[in-house]
């Protein structure tokens, strides 16, 4: 996949949720905050069906970021998948908190 530029895009930055623990004011501002409808959201199973195609289409890198990407339920099911997938380097952009909980399956 190439940009106008001619360049490869190799990477994109995916954002699993809009949920957070905390209300830092870079993703969760005092004011007008709205969040999605859950039934707007995408399922974990479209979740992993995307996933197979930006790997089909030549994305090597992911960085899953939120809100907290780690409060999205069945999150470790994509993180699963991708460890399918030998070339793909993914990342988290994480506050941390729910870290330990998910360490293992990381």
């Amino acid at each position: 996949m190439k940009d106008t530029f001619g360049r490869e895009i190799n990477y994109l930055r995916w954002s699993v949720t809009d949920r957070c623990n905390l209300r830092c004011t870079y993703c969760m501002p005092q004011e007008k905050m709205v969040f999605s409808p859950r039934e707007e959201l995408l399922t974990i199973e479209e979740m992993q069906l995307l996933l197979a195609s930006f790997y089909d289409l030549g994305i090597r890198k992911i960085r899953f970021t939120g809100g907290e990407p780690l409060m999205r339920k069945g999150i470790e099911q994509l993180f699963e998948q991708g460890s399918a997938y030998p070339d793909l380097k993914w990342f988290i952009t994480t506050n941390g908190i729910f870290l330990e909980k998910h360490l293992e399956q990381l």
